[in-house]
């Protein structure tokens, strides 16, 4: 069928929305639907895996009806080999938001819950400092992203303390909100694992066991988990980070806590059964996984990015295609949506420690996509995207990474020390911070020769001093965050504790940043 080009882009005025790739029909494609050939394609997705050093990558192009085009490249393992397929599986990271959605969604359906009814109605354990949002928050808010609490909140207690959800839902009481409820949007994963706590307490099934039974076990994607006992099968991918452009195998990391915002590992293959079910109302092959209704509330477009909302997304996709093509962009229910090119698409990425992947698709437009790559550099698979998109909604083809190229030094160089403009002597020595610290995100030890262990989650790096009363720390994880403490003194002049500090925008230590020493009390 040739491509329908009638909607005028009407937003173009309005600030810079980026989006994300959108696949359609090849232009002149026949009425017969033969499969179009995706060679020039494949050799393009195997040129950028080797310039973009992304060791394997598996990608879905799908229609309502059929599979267009189902690929793996590349290998599970640098320097290893074992080629990628279609049942490899990878960590899909935050794509993973919108099987929580829906598995909520499923239950609304069976009447179990409401997704428009207070959480604190299901949780009565459930505490805002907002005490209007504390009795009004919804599983929509919570969904969506509008519950009045900081971006990322809580993240550091589950991704590096090993907090569980228990304790993910317990430590909202202690976080101040950021802005008026429901005045924003601010990505916030533990506000998921809060929705997915109220869902467990009324059906008296844990969120693995929910999202098994809703989603995964009827749509038959039989290669694919909320919990890492998938990657014990063989045909897995290994995660990948960068060190000095280098990619190099990490651990897949234990979502645990948060795992309803990010815990699924999934394939090519069966990603494309997802994708098809959200093109098709909800239903596949037999299986109706949601009503019509309740699947276009989930991609239903509620909140538009402004401002600071998701600007490395924003930055990111408008650095990879012409910004006047996509417009639009904001966020539904676990899922963004978009408008590209005058069509509408669903759409969401995913990042977690070595692993990236992003997904789309368009009703509309009778096209999906899915990318899941086994490297830390998340340009790439949205960039797959859109080469992929383009020519199937009649635009001319490109070489969409070139549209970055300058920045791939930077996307791939993996964790390094801070720069300091000044390099004061040392207040203390690395000596003297030997010790336990703790506050409400967790603990961790100090220990003799430098060094900094996690007490729950295992995890240790080196400490180096910066300058002055600042340490930062390296792990030994080269996917985790490089993160720094200065030295906190007491009334005394002794060291009392040690205040987080964190280098990129991932406000790590939002809820308590100092951490206090603790002493022997025998």
């Amino acid at each position: 069928m040739v491509h329908r080009k009638t909607l005028v882009l009407l937003l173009a005025g309005l600030p810079l929305l980026l989006g994300l790739a959108a696949p359609v029909a090849y232009a002149g494609e026949p009425a017969a639907q033969e499969a179009p050939s995706f060679a020039a394609f494949d050799a393009y997705v195997e040129q950028a895996m080797r310039t973009w050093r992304v060791p394997g990558m598996a990608i879905a192009i799908v229609r309502r009806d059929r599979v267009l085009h189902l690929r793996g490249y590349g290998v599970r393992e640098e320097g290893k080999g074992g080629a990628v397929d279609a049942d490899t599986v990878f960590a899909i990271g935050s794509n993973g938001k919108s099987f929580t959605s829906v598995t909520l969604g499923a239950l609304e359906d069976s009447g179990a819950i409401d997704l428009r009814s207070p959480i604190v109605n299901t949780l009565p354990r459930f505490r805002m400092q907002d005490a209007y949002a504390n009795d009004n928050v919804t599983f929509e808010d919570a969904l969506g992203h509008r519950s009045g609490l900081a971006t990322q909140s809580g993240l550091a207690a589950w991704y590096m303390f090993g907090a569980n959800a228990d304790e993910l839902v317990a430590s909202v009481a202690h976080m101040p909100p950021a802005r008026t409820f429901r005045a924003g949007f601010a990505y916030n994963n533990t506000m998921f694992a809060v929705a997915a706590a109220a869902a467990s307490a009324t059906t008296g099934l844990s969120y693995e066991e929910l999202v098994r039974t809703k989603v995964l076990q009827p749509l038959r994607m039989t290669r694919s988990s909320s919990t890492l006992d998938i990657t014990a099968r063989g045909n897995v991918a290994t995660p990948h980070a960068y060190v000095a452009g280098v990619p190099t195998p990490v651990p897949y990391h234990p979502v645990l806590g948060a795992s309803a915002a990010g815990s699924i590992n999934s394939t090519a293959r069966d990603m494309a059964r997802y994708v098809r079910m959200m093109m098709n109302g909800g239903a596949l092959d037999g299986a109706q996984i949601l009503r019509p209704e309740t699947t276009a509330r989930l991609q239903q477009l509620r909140h538009v990015f402004v401002d600071d909302e998701m600007m490395d997304i924003r930055q990111l996709v408008g650095a990879l295609e012409d910004p006047g093509r996509v417009t639009n962009l904001g966020y539904g229910l676990g899922l963004a949506s978009m408008t590209y090119d005058g069509a509408i698409y669903t759409l969401h990425g995913g990042a977690i420690d070595g692993m990236t992947s992003w997904m789309a698709w368009s009703p509309e437009d009778d096209i999906g996509f899915v990318a899941l790559t086994n490297a830390g550099n998340i340009a790439v698979p949205a960039a797959m995207m859109f080469k992929a998109v383009r020519p199937l909604i009649g635009l001319p083809d490109a070489d969409i990474l070139a549209r970055v190229e300058p920045l791939r030094k930077a996307l791939t160089a993996g964790p390094s020390l801070p720069q300091v403009s000044e390099r004061l002597p040392a207040i203390a020595p690395a000596s003297a911070l030997v010790g336990a610290y703790a506050n409400r995100l967790g603990a961790f030890h100090v220990t003799e020769g430098a060094r900094v262990r996690l007490d729950r989650t295992g995890y240790e790096g080196a400490l180096t001093h910066l300058s002055g009363g600042r340490y930062a720390v390296m792990w030994d994880n080269p996917a985790l965050p490089v993160w720094a403490f200065d030295i906190e003194l007491a009334a005394d002049g002794s060291i009392g504790g040690l205040r987080g500090i964190g280098f990129d925008s991932t406000p790590w230590f939002a809820i308590d940043p100092v951490f206090t020493r603790q002493h022997d009390k025998r």
